[in-house]
């Protein structure tokens, strides 16, 4: 392969998995994602783990969370027996996934937890003093805007969620900033 590409390969492999990590998921299954995503054909474990000079182990682990996580899916290969990979290349469906699966889930357990603080708090101010009750009311206020601000995220993943088709994605990555 030309150096170029290999460069660009590299480079481009390399990022997704600094990227991976600052999103929470491991530096491995980023460059597995690349790796996948740059390649024209499926990969196979065996390909996957010699290209990145990962363990099969390894690469059979992170390949199960790409695929839990919608990023890649097994394909068929045919006259092969070997598992086979190709990586949603569709960044939109990449995203609303993630969003989903993780943030979703994590937004909505902040809600519960900050409503049944609150709960506690409204239950416990006859039993508090003077000086307590101004303390709860402190609290209120502060979980109060913690709430809002979840809240508002909830909307936010709703509306990004509900609008796979209104919102033109190809559209949107092809607008030129001046």
């Amino acid at each position: 392969m030309h150096e170029t590409l290999t460069a660009v390969n590299d480079s481009t492999v390399s990022g997704l998995g600094r990227l991976a990590r600052f999103f929470g998921f491991s530096d491995v299954m980023g460059r597995l994602y690349g790796t996948l995503l740059l390649s024209p054909q499926p990969l196979s474990q065996d390909a996957l783990g010699d290209t990145l000079e990962i363990s099969k182990g390894s690469v059979s682990m992170n390949m199960r969370d790409l695929e839990r996580w919608g990023m890649a899916k097994e394909v068929w290969v045919r006259g092969e027996r070997r598992k086979f990979y190709k990586a949603e290349s569709d960044m939109w469906q990449v995203i609303r996934n993630v969003l989903e699966s993780r943030e979703q889930r994590e937004v909505q357990l902040a809600l519960h937890v900050l409503g049944e603080s609150i709960e506690k708090l409204q239950a416990a101010e006859r039993d508090l003093s003077a000086e307590e009750q101004q303390v709860a009311r402190f609290y209120l206020d502060r979980i109060g805007d913690l709430q809002a601000f979840f809240q508002f995220a909830q909307l936010a993943l709703h509306a990004v969620l509900g609008s796979e088709k209104a919102l033109d994605f190809d559209a949107i990555t092809k607008i030129e900033i001046e």
